[in-house]
């Protein structure tokens, strides 16, 4: 099944300046070399879906119904984050 995308409405889209904020500033310390924001990155994807108890990469999994895949994909975001921590380059 394909799922129905909705089109935002303009007080929707007003509510995605974070987002786009956080896309500038990716880019922007991306191309000035700053590649320290990843780890940080990677932690802030682990502690979210641990408080949410689920997970968006390639399709949403959940600890509940998909609990291997889900502590996987958490489990990778940590590692990602200590190991560029140890070796930043």
């Amino acid at each position: 099944m394909i799922p129905a995308w909705n089109n935002p409405t303009p007080s929707s889209a007003v509510k995605l300046w974070p987002t786009w904020a956080a896309l500038a500033a990716l880019w922007l310390l991306t191309f000035t070399g700053q590649y320290w924001v990843y780890p940080l990155l990677f932690l802030a994807w682990a502690a979210y879906d641990l408080a949410t108890g689920e997970s968006s990469f390639i399709q949403r999994v959940t600890r509940r119904a998909q609990p291997v895949t889900y502590w996987l994909v958490v489990s990778t975001w940590i590692l990602l984050a200590v190991l560029w921590i140890a070796y930043p380059e």
